[in-house]
């Protein structure tokens, strides 16, 4: 991987960071006003995937681990988030 390639991977996981983070405080500041467990599993599954994100940063840019086993660990991440927000958007009760 060049360079560029890695600034690229690394503006594209802060943007991920940054986003996620949004995602994750509005959608908790809507369960605190509703108490819509709707809501509660969307804030944690985009708590997940987000996760996923930084965990792959982490392992990559300061433990070293290659860049595939850190791209495992932000797939299986984002698998269960996204496993969790079709949750909230399918089977959760109000």
């Amino acid at each position: 991987m060049t360079l560029a390639e890695e600034e690229v991977l690394r503006v594209a996981q802060a943007l991920v960071l940054i986003f996620g983070v949004i995602v994750v405080y509005s959608a908790a500041k809507g369960y605190s006003k509703r108490r819509s467990g709707a809501m509660l599993f969307l804030a944690l599954g985009f708590a997940l995937v987000t996760a996923g994100a930084i965990a792959a940063g982490i392992l990559f840019e300061l433990a070293g681990t290659d860049l595939l086993a850190a791209e495992a660990v932000q797939a299986t991440a984002q698998a269960c988030g996204f496993g969790i927000i079709v949750y909230s958007l399918v089977g959760a009760k109000e």
